[in-house]
């Protein structure tokens, strides 16, 4: 065990290490499809495509550009080999995994080409194919085909996510989710046609074979990409999805043995880019890729992500909500702004680090459903928040565990408060408790009492709609910068989140 866990670790540290890299994949930080002639504003100058598939850049006056390290090599092999030869693609310089399926190598595919021009530079890729293309200061633009489709993905060594990145949380490692399996291979690749992480685009991967082990859920059979002879690679749905894990994850299940064996380890399972960026064009697994359990092994959803709004506000909540209400309430928060990991307190069992989130919220309506396991972690996480001073927030009956880990962290530190008797709030209104890393006078909320330990204490009327006449969200801003009464809860998150993005 300790050597299974050891392995793991180094596993894990070279992960955050190869992600941490000045042009990896949190230092996307935009992707452009082009047309006939494309520009957009801070690009480097206006791209075109020939009818050749040839893309050049002509860049703007007083633009100074190079050749990234990967087109340079090209350039040096193809002058080393003569002008007529095509030289082979180099190795990718991106984080493990890529964002598109690894093919097997039949037929073997040409590599890109490059040239240099006078104001400039020209490329030419495969189907499928990538390039680290020139960079301009601390920007690196790199060159795409996806099923056809042309590309430029922008890299910035000076990404506010790479500022931000820390580490990808992940579940404890467990032996329990590592499986003994067959590899047993087709005869010739089945062509899938699949969805990537942009919405409008498909593209076809090859199935190489299939990987079955025997799991407590019974056999399980899964279809394999990537390439035999140098590296399988196994891309999976299963049911932490959309809850503490993103919509699909990947796993590189290496060559397997000559009779077909292998070792599945899910705790090794990684988060695609498009956990971290909304720039990448990952592959989804092929249908019927589904694992019949709960794989809570490997990487979990990170706290941070980076989009055309720029970096989200990850938000790590705590709730116990009945379903209906969880359908209208949860797309709000997306809308808002506010990035949230949900989990329920009874059935989270491993610790969840704050480390890259911005706050953390607990809201139930009763603790009597919780187990003592679950009592407990809420107080050593709410207690895990004021340490670190990110806002924390305890609302209706779950607002006891930020008062009791405020009250017992206030005493380690050799604190008396003189706090004989709890505020008890007033009957028939919703009690919401929270540290004074926040100023909720400033999103409009009535603060009704203050107490010795630093604690505000805020209330709110139930009988109030779910959801708001407001459409837009000027709207919702135009009320609460003229503190008008609280009339939905949805307004109600609209300025808990506001809230939340003025501390940060």
């Amino acid at each position: 065990m300790n050597q299974f866990v050891t392995e793991w670790n180094t596993w894990r540290d070279s992960r955050n290490s190869a992600l941490a890299t000045p042009f990896g994949w949190l230092s996307v930080s935009g992707l452009h499809w082009l047309e006939d002639a494309t520009t957009w504003p801070d690009a480097p100058g206006t791209f075109t495509v020939d009818d050749d598939g040839w893309v050049s850049v002509a860049l703007e006056p007083g633009i100074k550009a190079g050749p990234a390290a990967a087109t340079f090599d090209l350039m040096s092999k193809s002058a080393e080999a003569g002008p007529s030869t095509n030289a082979a693609s180099p190795s990718s310089s991106a984080s493990v995994p890529s964002d598109t399926t690894i093919l097997p190598k039949i037929p073997e595919i040409a590599g890109p080409e490059v040239r240099v021009e006078e104001n400039g530079f020209s490329a030419k890729l495969p189907t499928g194919g990538s390039l680290q293309w020139f960079t301009v200061g601390n920007v690196l633009y790199e060159l795409i085909d996806r099923a056809g489709r042309i590309g430029i993905r922008v890299r910035d060594s000076k990404s506010p996510l790479l500022g931000k990145f820390f580490e990808v949380p992940v579940f404890d490692p467990n032996p329990g989710f590592v499986f003994l399996a067959k590899f047993t291979p087709f005869e010739k690749p089945e062509v899938h046609e699949i969805n990537t992480a942009q919405d409008d685009l498909n593209v076809l991967t090859p199935a190489v074979g299939t990987v079955s082990f025997t799991s407590e859920a019974g056999e399980v059979t899964l279809l394999a990409t990537g390439n035999p002879a140098s590296g399988l690679q196994l891309d999976f749905h299963d049911s932490t999805n959309g809850v503490s894990t993103p919509a699909w994850r990947t796993l590189d299940l290496g060559v397997p043995n000559h009779d077909g064996s292998l070792v599945v380890d899910f705790n090794r399972a990684v988060n695609y880019p498009f956990a971290f960026t909304a720039f990448a064009t990952c592959p989804a697994p092929i249908e019927g890729n589904v694992v019949p359990f709960e794989v809570t092994a490997g990487e979990r959803t990170p706290p941070f992500y980076f989009s055309e709004a720029g970096i989200n506000v990850p938000f790590l909540f705590y709730v116990w909500w009945d379903e209906e209400s969880a359908k209208v309430t949860r797309p709000w928060y997306a809308r808002f702004g506010l990035d949230t990991t949900l989990l329920n307190p009874n059935h989270e069992h491993s610790a969840q680090s704050l480390v890259g989130f911005d706050g953390v919220a607990m809201s139930g309506g009763d603790v009597a459903p919780l187990t003592r396991k679950a009592r407990s972690r809420l107080v050593k996480v709410a207690t895990e928040a004021l340490t670190s001073r990110i806002p924390v927030i305890g609302i209706g009956a779950y607002a006891e565990f930020v008062i009791r880990a405020q009250r017992e962290l206030r005493e380690s530190e050799g604190y008396v408060d003189g706090i004989e008797e709890e505020y008890a709030g007033t009957d028939g209104k919703l009690l919401i408790v929270m540290n004074n890393e926040l100023t909720p006078q400033n999103a409009g909320f009535d603060v009704v009492h203050t107490d010795a330990s630093g604690l505000i204490y805020l209330e709110m009327s139930y009988d109030i709609p779910l959801e708001s006449d407001f459409d837009e969200i000027d709207e919702f801003e135009a009320a609460m910068e003229s503190s008008t009464p609280i009339t939905s809860w949805e307004e109600f998150d609209y300025r808990m989140v506001c809230l939340i993005r003025q501390h940060r």
